[in-house]
């Protein structure tokens, strides 16, 4: 097992137990990528949308096309 095997679990189960109280803005971006990506690490991701757009409203403000523009985001996770 690694480390981060549960991940996605245990985020869900954070979410509905709390709502996004105490979620960084990358965390809230990446329970939302789990939908738009069922598999692998996004982690990664959320934080490089965060910083390229400057805080989660930044990232779902920004349009599909500047979106698509991050390396590993297509139109099914732009959208």
């Amino acid at each position: 097992m690694g480390i981060h095997d549960g991940h996605r679990e245990k985020m869900r189960r954070r979410f509905l137990e709390t709502g996004l109280e105490g979620f960084a803005d990358h965390e809230a971006l990446e329970l939302l990528l789990y939908y738009a990506i069922p598999q692998g690490d996004v982690n990664g991701l959320a934080h490089e949308l965060v910083e390229r757009f400057g805080s989660l409203a930044g990232a779902l403000d920004a349009s599909v096309e500047e979106l698509k523009k991050v390396p590993g985001v297509g139109e099914h996770t732009a959208v």
